[in-house]
Order: structure tokens, then sequence, then C-alpha cells
């Protein structure tokens, strides 16, 4: 039942096979570059902000650390075929033929969304927008340009939940500011 609610949900947000011009140009680019986005942002509020705001860039920077992580555990305990190598799809990306669960683009993007809204910076409360929007559109594309099925991204969403719900406990929180004293020291 999973599986067909994953191929049936794939059907519906995959790109027709003969795609082509700038619809697969902007899908592309949205699939590949706007994950480089995220680390600006955190940059950003780093050098912006002010102590409290640089707590929160470095617990979201941890909470994506972690979030990858086990991303990366699970994809190397579980193989799921992407839907290129099931025949459902035409490989739009020239992607590698590894296992597709969890997406590791959505788990970085979903997790940095996930961190700032749970411990924001004052002075940029609604930082979060940015790599939550950036997490669901990149999930897309990448759904739609046949490298993941939708469950990889709603995995990578959920596996980026609960890295920012442990960060955004005060023991982690700890930690955070222990390493943003530091960093102010050093830069």
């Amino acid at each position: 039942m999973f599986e067909t609610l994953n191929h049936r949900l794939f059907e519906l947000l995959s790109a027709p096979p003969e795609m082509t011009g700038g619809a697969l140009l902007a899908a592309s680019l949205l699939a590949q570059g706007a994950v480089f986005i995220a680390p600006a942002l955190l940059v950003s509020i780093w050098m912006l902000g002010d102590n409290s705001d640089r707590c929160s860039a470095v617990g979201a920077c941890l909470s994506a650390l972690l979030a990858l992580s086990v991303a990366s555990a699970v994809s190397g305990l579980y193989f799921h075929s992407r839907p290129f190598m099931d025949g459902v799809s035409r490989n739009y990306l020239h992607h590698a033929a590894d296992s597709s669960f969890p997406s590791d683009h959505s788990t970085l993007l979903f997790a940095l969304g996930w961190s700032l809204l749970f411990v924001p910076p004052p002075s940029m409360r609604l930082a979060w927008i940015i790599p939550m929007s950036l997490a669901v559109a990149v999930g897309w594309s990448r759904v739609f340009l046949g490298a993941h099925y939708p469950m990889d991204i709603v995995g990578a969403a959920l596996i980026a939940l609960a890295s920012a719900f442990l960060f955004s406990r005060t023991s982690a929180r700890k930690m955070s500011s222990i390493l943003t004293s530091y960093g102010e020291r050093v830069l």
C-alpha cells in the first residue's frame, strides 16, 4: 500500500517524458542550485545579527549536520530505488543510481527551516520561511525531475523535524551557545 501511494503521487507530480526547454532548465536549477541559498542565509544571520541570532544560526547548522548524518545512515541501511531506476521516469538530473530515501537536499533545507522556526533568530524571526519554502520547492523539483519519490521528501522532512526538535532543547542550545562564543572570538 505504501509503495502504491508513493507511485501514484509520483505519477501526479512527475515531468512528462518529452519535457525540454525553459521548464526543464528552471526545475533543474531549483533542484540543484537552490540548496546553496541556505548556507548564505546562515552566513547572513551570523554577519548581520547579534549573539542570540548567531546562536540560532549555529543551532540550525548543527541540526542540519545531524539530520544529514541520520539521512546518510538510513540511506546506507535501507535501499530504495529511484524513479528512473524503476523505469517510471527519465533521469533528468543525471543522478547516480543510489538509494533515494531520504532526499539529502530536502533534509538539509527542512532541518534549517525547522531549526529556525523552533529557535528563531530574535532579529530575524521569519528567517525559517526561506529554507522551509526552498525545502518544499526543491523537494517538488527533485520528484518532478525523477530523482525522488514523494515519500523520500516526506522522510527527509521527518528526519529534519526530529533533528531540529533535538537541537531546540536546552542542553543542545547550550552547545550552540558555547560554539557561538568560540566562533565570535575566532572571527
